[in-house]
């Protein structure tokens, strides 16, 4: 289940963002007008960095071509496998094929702090909405109830918040560079709701009591998949914020 906890965020997010980001030691150096650096020195700095953090956002999600990132609303995932067998509400079997993920245009950073001395990066992130869709295959229990299927599957997700803590270093790639060494994310999300078709092999009274019932204990769902959720983020994210910040030379960031 922690393939499906990825999707669930990303949902879950930020998220999400997992692209074909990187291509090693080549780093953005030219047309950086929209990256507006800070004073690490300065009493306000937290609230510059919260605006640098935006911008960088904003720009990654449309794509930056010269160095191979591509948008990503909608982000897209060949496949996700599913496999959990020991959770106490929930036991699945199967996966997810061609996964979309909208809505991370509309991401937004409300708090920030940075601290160049301890090497600390921690930061907010918004979303309002996240929609996913794809079809799936799957066989287990949820709620103690059999579920069996395969068909498409929609998931939206409203007022998705994370926070993300970091310790980072400096590394030449080849300009000096921030680098995270650790990340923590801490998740939360407001409400989900999750429309599976052709449940029960096309059974479409067991299907919609069984969808409301899902739905109705969404929160407690969620309760279970959350401390896999946030470690599966971390991970993800990571990479992500590590392929993001390598290719900005610290200098186009701080003065």
């Amino acid at each position: 289940m922690r393939k499906l906890l990825i999707v669930l965020s990303v949902c879950l997010i930020e998220v999400a963002l997992v692209q074909e980001l990187s291509i090693p030691n080549r780093q953005l150096n030219d047309n950086l007008h929209w990256i507006k650096p800070c004073d690490h020195q300065d009493p306000n700095k937290n609230n510059c960095f919260r605006d640098l953090l935006q911008s960088i956002v904003a720009k990654v999600i449309k794509g930056i071509p010269e160095v191979d990132i591509k948008p990503f609303d909608p982000l897209s995932l060949n496949e996700i496998k599913v496999h959990r067998t020991a959770g106490q509400i929930i036991t699945l079997e199967g996966g997810f094929d061609n996964v979309k993920v909208y809505g991370l245009t509309n991401t937004s950073i409300p708090q920030a702090y940075f601290n160049m001395q301890k090497k600390l990066m921690n930061f907010k992130m918004e979303i309002p909405k996240i929609r996913l869709s794809s079809s799936y295959r799957l066989k287990g229990n949820i709620l103690l109830l059999p579920i069996v299927g395969n068909g498409n599957i929609n998931i939206l997700l409203k007022n998705v918040k994370t926070t993300i803590y970091t310790k980072f270093s400096l590394k030449n790639l080849p300009e000096e560079a921030i680098n995270f060494e650790v990340m923590r994310v801490v998740l939360d999300i407001e409400k989900l709701r999750i429309h599976l078709d052709n449940l029960f092999n096309g059974n479409k009274e067991l299907e919609a009591s069984f969808l409301m019932l899902l739905n109705q204990n969404s929160k407690e769902i969620f309760a279970e998949l959350r401390t896999d959720l946030q470690y599966e983020l971390a991970k993800i994210f990571i990479e992500i914020w590590n392929d993001v910040f390598n290719k900005i030379p610290l200098k186009h960031m701080l003065t």
